[in-house]
């Protein structure tokens, strides 16, 4: 699946909010459908004063067809501004209509290429590589460790306490000589 800009009739927001851009980009994948409108502020307190009315408008006038689709939108917020941790947190957190997220603190705003980029990293992970461990760093610790944690007591005495105290500073003091 991968995300790309869609030309859509956004009048709904534009006339509501001077000077903020908005934009669309859809899923190319119809089993997966997922919307997302982008919505450009410049400063934070455009996002904060302004957030709510727009998932408010966008319940009410976007409505992607299928019975998924619907749970698949997404309001991206890129704001020039930095936002405080609690503003940021209220807005992603809110569960009403929509899913929310916030970039903040951008010394500029993308062009429909790099939001695409950023949009497909950021939701869809497009940008996660797997990688393999270098063998003998994943097996020197396990192995190394085994020898004081086999046969742990899992019990809630005070003797299967006692042996676990026991196990850590064994433990300790073999961290401390290396």
């Amino acid at each position: 699946m991968k995300l790309s800009s869609k030309q859509y009739d956004l009048s709904f927001l534009t006339s509501e909010f001077e000077g903020a851009n908005f934009e669309l980009f859809v899923s190319d994948d119809s089993l997966s459908y997922l919307s997302c409108i982008v919505c450009f502020f410049e400063t934070a307190a455009e996002v904060v004063s302004s957030w709510n009315i727009i998932q408010n408008l966008v319940s009410g006038y976007y409505q992607p067809s299928g019975e998924l689709a619907i749970w698949n939108i997404y309001l991206i917020f890129f704001c020039t501004g930095n936002l405080s941790v609690w503003d940021k947190y209220v807005i992603e957190n809110d569960k009403y209509a929509v899913r929310k997220v916030v970039l903040d603190g951008m010394d500029k705003f993308p062009n429909t290429t790099q939001t695409e980029l950023i949009l497909n990293n950021h939701l869809l992970g497009a940008d996660l590589q797997l990688k393999t461990k270098d063998e003998q760093i994943e097996h020197e610790l396990p192995l190394t460790m085994t020898k004081f944690v086999s046969g742990a007591p899992l019990g809630s005495t005070s003797d299967s306490r006692k042996k676990r105290a026991e196990m850590i500073n064994k433990i300790i003091e073999f961290l401390d000589k290396k």
